[in-house]
């Protein structure tokens, strides 16, 4: 396994010849995914296998582990997003050769021409993390407003309170 990822990749000639990569990917790198983020710091771990597996299937078996900071929906404040991330690809050249993918592959569509590495790599962090980014529970945003207590409005029948004592 090489201690470096690759700037690009040629996903059919690496699973024929069974290479394997790790090393790390800046989170600042990660375009795609820069909207969904707070700050843009740190690195993802990264480890890339590439093979052809008993069924004769070329596949790009990877793990992602890391974090990164998105923006809470509820109160638009850094929500720390812990990334454990396992994924299988089953490597295909045409629509047609996804319906004879395994159960458990995910198609990776190759023209031929070399794709880049930290593209793969962002595709997956984006399937990852959660369209809508929120604190676990209503306790666990900082923002003030949604930990503010309700304000208690005047009933607007309490006048009506008033008369009944009179009569």
């Amino acid at each position: 396994m090489l201690d470096c990822l690759p700037e690009t990749i040629e996903p059919v000639g690496f699973a024929d010849a069974g290479r394997s990569f790790r090393g790390g990917v800046p989170v600042s790198e990660l375009m795609r995914l820069r909207p969904s983020l707070s700050k843009a710091d740190g690195r993802l771990k990264v480890a890339l296998e590439f093979h052809v597996d008993e069924r004769r299937v070329r596949t790009l078996s990877g793990r992602i582990e890391g974090s990164v900071d998105l923006v809470c929906q509820r109160c638009l404040e850094t929500l720390l997003f812990p990334l454990d991330v396992d994924f299988k690809l089953g490597i295909i050249s045409s629509d047609e050769e996804i319906s004879r993918l395994p159960d458990g592959y995910e198609p990776l569509l190759v023209t031929g021409e070399p794709l880049r590495t930290f593209d793969v790599i962002e595709d997956e962090v984006l399937l990852a993390i959660p369209v809508i980014p929120l604190h676990e529970g209503v306790d666990g945003c900082e923002s003030g407003y949604v930990n503010q207590p309700a304000v208690e409005k005047e009933n607007p029948f309490s006048v009506l309170k008033k008369l009944k004592i009179q009569i």
